[in-house]
């Protein structure tokens, strides 16, 4: 089983997550706010577990499954409970982007038929259970520190172990999150994988300047970069809600 190698592995503390809860929230709330209203009301009373429960399931499922830790609260008490949305058929983990771009396509592929199947069914808990986990995927691979690879890491920044976690640090909110309404739709996986790579390269371009803000404890500089991954993050996401919940 495969996991995302554009982790930012330093420092990484247990279990290990990209976006925390919250932020993976904002930006699954994010964009659906900013649909149509028709769009959103195909999802009905699954829009809601959707925000606050799905969009966890990849985390929830690693801690599970791997850790056996089980969070307090609503949603899934064991990973065979939700393996089915967080695991292909082949076995291979869905979480975000890997840089293997034929196995990122497997992944995407896997949650936007399934999505598509599930809402053509008017089967709206799976659909929104799959959609849960794209916007995982999405948001995953826009957060910042999983541009890079630890040796990469390690090329930035020669002298390791360091001295904070970086990881968390960079990642661990994310500012207050508002897309304006948009019909910006896209079908096409390929166009979605191409958002997500151009993302996490601009991330990686920047991730020296974050490293700085993290040592400064320049929270304000940090919420830039937080901000812009966030948003295109949502974006990316309302548009490949829009065409899903767009057919029939």
């Amino acid at each position: 089983m495969r996991f995302a190698p554009f982790v930012l592995l330093a420092a990484l503390p247990w279990p290990s997550a990209a976006w925390d809860t919250v932020p993976h929230r904002q930006v699954t709330r994010a964009a659906l706010e900013s649909l149509p209203s028709c769009s959103r009301e195909r999802l009905g009373t699954e829009a809601a577990p959707l925000v606050e429960i799905y969009c966890l399931y990849p985390d929830r499922y690693l801690e599970m499954d791997r850790y056996g830790f089980v969070r307090g609260g609503p949603g899934p008490r064991s990973a065979r409970e939700i393996r089915a949305y967080c695991v292909r058929p082949d076995g291979e983990l869905v979480h975000g982007i890997s840089g293997d771009r034929a196995y990122d396509r497997k992944s995407l592929d896997f949650l936007l038929t399934r999505i598509a199947a599930a809402l053509r069914s008017n089967h709206t808990a799976e659909a929104a259970k799959y959609a849960g986990v794209l916007s995982h995927f999405i948001s995953d691979s826009l957060s910042p520190p999983h541009a890079v690879s630890a040796d990469e890491l390690n090329r930035i920044l020669p002298e390791p172990p360091f001295p904070v976690n970086l990881h968390s640090s960079i990642e661990r909110s994310l500012p207050a999150l508002t897309l304006r309404p948009s019909t910006a739709a896209w079908s096409n996986p390929d166009t979605i994988l191409d958002q997500c790579y151009f993302e996490a390269a601009r991330n990686l371009k920047d991730l020296p300047a974050m490293v700085k803000a993290v040592y400064a404890h320049d929270e304000a500089a940090l919420d830039i970069y937080r901000l812009r991954a966030g948003t295109r993050a949502a974006e990316i996401l309302a548009g490949a809600m829009a065409s899903l919940l767009a057919q029939r």
